[in-house]
């Protein structure tokens, strides 16, 4: 497995070209809006974290409720999404104490975006809560760039509230603990333009072996209710990120709360001719 920054032009073996100044035994959680958006999206980085002696924690927001392909299922799909969701990430490696069900319906999560919303608990309270007492150092959010309103919302979840685990606020939702780094992976979609060149918008990536490639594959194949839906979608999209015996995964990086650098303001103020 390889890692790549696509800005620095610069390929090597380090974890550290996405997670920089990366140390053993950190803490990375997954965002996943649902319960197989990571396995499809973030698959590889979940493998080289735990190759990288970190440990990976899923966070899966919503219940799986929306997924029955027929009437049928459609009182029993919660229970077994649940399961199967279980099963392929322990397949990656990931043991079920580190995978963790916030429960909401599907299609529904910008309405519990919000710290307090009409009859429920929101999700920031429960999300501090998470990455405070498992002291997460890094986080891996869903691509919010026209995948899925569900998928949005996680993103924008992440981006303006997990920062706040570090704040001195909240402080019955735990000790403060700072995230360090942000990434974005895509599950189905192309990433935000960034200017970089055409057809590149992804900052960085990960280039896997097909043995790593067949693990996600097997992982994916728990989602076993899933069957029909995945079909043809996913065949199609783990076919374009191979090529020859290559497998990619794109990330986009996420630069939080940059300081206002103030130098070049006195410097036009310094030109400017004064009126009278």
């Amino acid at each position: 497995m390889d890692f790549v920054d696509f800005r620095a032009s610069a390929r090597g073996k380090d974890i550290g070209m996405l997670f920089p100044d990366w140390k053993a035994g950190e803490r990375v959680a997954f965002f996943s809006p649902h319960d197989d958006d990571v396995a499809l999206g973030a698959g590889y980085l979940v493998l080289a974290v735990l190759a990288a002696g970190g440990i990976a924690e899923v966070i899966i927001f919503c219940r799986g409720d929306a997924g029955y392909s027929t009437v049928e299922e459609k009182e029993t799909i919660v229970a077994t999404r649940r399961a199967e969701a279980l099963a392929a990430y322990n397949l990656l490696g990931i043991p079920s104490d580190n995978i963790h069900f916030f429960g909401l319906p599907d299609l529904s999560l910008m309405t519990y975006v919000n710290r307090q919303v009409p009859g429920a608990e929101g999700l920031l309270d429960k999300m501090l809560r998470l990455l405070r007492g498992r002291r997460i150092s890094r986080v891996v959010l869903p691509n919010p760039n026209l995948e899925n309103w569900d998928h949005t919302a996680v993103y924008n979840l992440g981006v303006y509230g997990a920062p706040q685990a570090g704040d001195p606020i909240l402080a019955d939702l735990g000790e403060p603990s700072p995230i360090q780094t942000f990434l974005v992976y895509s599950v189905w979609g192309d990433f935000e333009p960034a200017g970089l060149e055409p057809g590149v918008r992804a900052d960085a990536g990960i280039i896997a072996t097909r043995d790593e490639e067949d693990g996600v594959k097997k992982a994916l194949a728990a989602f076993v209710s899933q069957a029909r839906v995945m079909a043809a979608t996913v065949a199609h999209e783990r076919d374009r990120r191979r090529l020859k015996d290559r497998y990619l995964e794109l990330y986009g990086r996420v630069e939080l709360r940059g300081p206002v650098d103030y130098l070049p303001y006195f410097e036009l103020i310094d030109k400017m001719k004064t009126r009278s």
